[in-house]
Parts: C-alpha cells; sequence; structure tokens
C-alpha cells in the first residue's frame, strides 16, 4: 500500500441496505489501515449514517441532496493526500482500489475506472444504456474535447486532492461526472484509466434510477450533453471560426480585381458575410477559452497578441484602406442621387473588400477593448 495517505469518498442516499458492505469492501481495499478514511457524505433519512459510523467511516450530512454538492461539500473534510471516489450501491467494488493508487503512485493526477475494459456483470447494466446511451455521450465528449476517454460515466474515480482542489467543481447534480472529466482536460492533468468490475445491484436494493423514474437517465443524458456544449465552445466557435474566417476570405480576396468566370459580386457579397461570421465566431471562441483557462498561460498569449496599441493600429490601417477602397462606390452613389447606376463596374468589387476591411476593424478594435476588461473582471481581488 501506498505511503501516501487515502480517503475513500462516497455519497450516500438511503442505502442502509448496502452501505455496510460497501464500507466494509472499502476498509478491506485500504487494508483495513485506519490512518486512512473512509468518508461518507449522507443525505439518508434512514440508517445508513449511523451504520457508517459503527464500522469506522467519517461521516458528514450534506445541506443539499445530488451527487455534485456531496462532492462539493466533501473538500473540506477529505484528509488523504489520495481521493477514491464511488457509488453507495454496491456496484463498485472498493477492494479494487489498489488499481486506482498503483496509478496516482506512478505521477497520474486523475484516474478514471472503466467498465467497458473491465467486465460488467450480466443485467448490471440496462441495455439501452450500455450499447446507445453511454458509447453515444463518449463519442460526443471525445469528439468536442479530442480525448480518449471509453467510460466518461462510471462513478468510480481517483484523483491527487490537489487536482481535486483544482477542479473547483459547481455542478450539484448527475453533471459533476462530465463537469471531471472536462476540467481535467481544461487543467492538462495527467489522466489514464483503469479496468474494473461493475456490479447489478443486490438482492432487496431498489436503483436510484428505478426510484426516481424512466425519465431519470433520459434527463441525466441531458444535462451531461449541456455540460459537454457549455465547456466546449472552443470546439463549436473558436475551429469553426478560423475555417470559416478563412473560407470567406479565400472567397472574396481574389474578386477584389473584378469577376472570375462565373464568380461575381453576389459571391462576393457571400464570402464577404461568411468571413464576418466567421469572425465573430473566433473571437467568441477566444473568450471562451480565456473563460476557461485556468492557468492563466492562455490569457496572457491572448492579451499579449490583442495588445491595445497593437490592435489599435491595425485597426487603423484596416479602416483608412477599407474607406480608400470604398469610395468608387460611394462618389457613384452620391453622384447618382443616393441610388447606384444600373450595371456593376470593377471598382465595385473592390469596394466591397473596403467594407470588409471597415466592419473587419470595427470588430477588430471593439473586441480588443472587451478582452481586456475580461481580463480585469477575471483578476483575483487583492
Amino acid at each position: 500500500m501506498t505511503k501516501k495517505r487515502i480517503t475513500v469518498l462516497i455519497p450516500c442516499l438511503n442505502e442502509e441496505k448496502v452501505i455496510g458492505d460497501v464500507i466494509k469492501a472499502a476498509w478491506a481495499g485500504l487494508n483495513n489501515d485506519r490512518h486512512h478514511q473512509v468518508l461518507i457524505m449522507d443525505s439518508s433519512t434512514d440508517q445508513s449514517p449511523k451504520i457508517a459510523r459503527k464500522l469506522g467511516a467519517d461521516v458528514v450530512t450534506t445541506k443539499q441532496r445530488g451527487l455534485g454538492q456531496a462532492y462539493r461539500e466533501a473538500t473540506s473534510h477529505i484528509k488523504g493526500d489520495y481521493i477514491i471516489m464511488g457509488d453507495a450501491d454496491g456496484t463498485y467494488d472498493y477492494r479494487e482500489l489498489g488499481l486506482f493508487v498503483e496509478q496516482l503512485d506512478k505521477g497520474y493526477e486523475f484516474v478514471m475506472g472503466s467498465r467497458f475494459k473491465g467486465w460488467i456483470e450480466p443485467s448490471a447494466m440496462p441495455k439501452l444504456h450500455r450499447y446507445f446511451g453511454t458509447p453515444l455521450t463518449n463519442w460526443i465528449l471525445n469528439c468536442i474535447y479530442s480525448s480518449h476517454f471509453s467510460d466518461i460515466h462510471c462513478g468510480m474515480r481517483g484523483i491527487t486532492t490537489d487536482a481535486y482542489k483544482r477542479l473547483n467543481l459547481q455542478s450539484r447534480s448527475w453533471e459533476y461526472a462530465s463537469e471531471m472529466i472536462i476540467k481535467s482536460i481544461h487543467l492538462k492533468l495527467k489522466t489514464t484509466e483503469v479496468p474494473i468490475h461493475f456490479y447489478k445491484d443486490k438482492k432487496g436494493r431498489i436503483s436510484h434510477v428505478k426510484r426516481q423514474g424512466w425519465l431519470t437517465p433520459w434527463l441525466a443524458g441531458w444535462i451531461s450533453l449541456r455540460i459537454m456544449l457549455v465547456y466546449g465552445l472552443d470546439f463549436l466557435l473558436y475551429r469553426p471560426g478560423i475555417l470559416l474566417t478563412l473560407l470567406g476570405l479565400i472567397i472574396v480576396l481574389p474578386l477584389t480585381a473584378g469577376p472570375i468566370g462565373h464568380f461575381s459580386l453576389y459571391t462576393m457579397l457571400l464570402g464577404m458575410s461568411v468571413t464576418i461570421i466567421g469572425l465573430f465566431s473566433l473571437m467568441l471562441g477566444i473568450i471562451a477559452r480565456i473563460l476557461y483557462d485556468y492557468s492563466g498561460m492562455e490569457t496572457q498569449r491572448w492579451l499579449n497578441l490583442f495588445s491595445y496599441n497593437r490592435s489599435s493600429i491595425l485597426s487603423a490601417l484596416l479602416f483608412i484602406i477599407g474607406v480608400g477602397l470604398t469610395i468608387p462606390l460611394l462618389s457613384d452613389y452620391f453622384i447618382n442621387h443616393f441610388q447606384l447606376p444600373y450595371g456593376v463596374r470593377d471598382q465595385y468589387y473592390a469596394s466591397v473588400t473596403g467594407l470588409l476591411l471597415i466592419v473587419s476593424a470595427f470588430i477588430n478594435f471593439n473586441f480588443t477593448l472587451l478582452l481586456q476588461a475580461i481580463a480585469v473582471r477575471l483578476q483575483p481581488y487583492n
């Protein structure tokens, strides 16, 4: 067993039929060394806390119900250097916690249990979850965050206490599971997976899903998806923004000198629209990156790139060049009593590029001011 002190952290809600076996398994996984800690975050109305205390666990009554809430309130009660967390329903085998400790001792900061890499007892997981829900949400998260998790909904996990505190969990319910994984990615925690066993409910126990109704897993999946998207704006805004901006410029710039074959002013206006949408997406994505920058390095990089002096000069140049290119269009507009003559002159193509430069100057300058304001707001108060 490691020299590090371990806390086995277990939220509990009315599990008097199985909590005793769960705690005994936890102490067995800890080699019955009372130097370690079994911490029960309890919201029960049955005999669960009484049973837990009798078996030597530390029991803390949570103010509100919810898995995420329990993990949030646990922070000040954790005594260990490592945390092994999991459910109180008896579906996880805490005698296997050595698998997690071994990886944490190797320097990993976050160790996910994987039921799919391990063994799932027949009928332990509903087929809808096993073959549709979990694989689908796994794929979505891995796609958004370029990760390689095999079982994002597994409740048995190991993490260093330092990393746990840095996660600063905000979720109060099921979505804590996705929040932990996503923040581990943002924080660039050293992460791995270990195979575990997953068991069906003990005889006489009714799962929380059955207690709360058939809609519960669908609601849990929907909430998890929301968390993935909220924390995944880099994927939804930043990368598409880059692609759209480049695509728009590829359309606009070659047509600045005039039409090319069948590509006319209408094609250019389309390219201008795509470029503007891309710029807005890109800059919103940059703001999202700053909001989810827990190290401060990403924020500083963008602040340096969009420094006030540099952006002011660039915006002024874009504006001046843009105004110069729009002169032929504006001239014809005023000469013809606020109407454009029939027929498209080649000079109008350059004017469209000029309008795009003017809009880009406006976007760039105001984005820089907003970026600086957000950076000031995010600075901790002394």
